[in-house]
């Protein structure tokens, strides 16, 4: 139909299509795993989160109940022992 070099010409062109759009594919899928991989991380930061929260909340307790009796000692100590 075309002369031979016209012919190797468009096969090249098929072959470098071909190859792109291999790379696209590969490069999509890279992508995908990469947001797989950030999405996980996201979770697990959240959780970590919640748990630093929930820790936090207790050493605030543990710090308020602290106080409160550091608080209760020294009036005791104030009135002369008596609580």
């Amino acid at each position: 139909m075309f002369d031979p070099d016209v012919e190797a010409r468009f096969q090249r062109i098929e072959d470098e299509l071909l190859v792109t759009a291999e790379l696209q594919r590969r490069f999509e899928m890279e992508g995908k795993e990469r947001i797989g991989r950030l999405e996980a991380f996201q979770d697990a930061m959240a959780r970590s989160r919640q748990e630093v929260d929930g820790k936090m909340s207790a050493l605030i307790d543990i710090v308020a109940h602290l106080s409160e009796t550091v608080e209760r000692f020294l009036k005791s100590r104030s009135n002369g022992g008596a609580n």
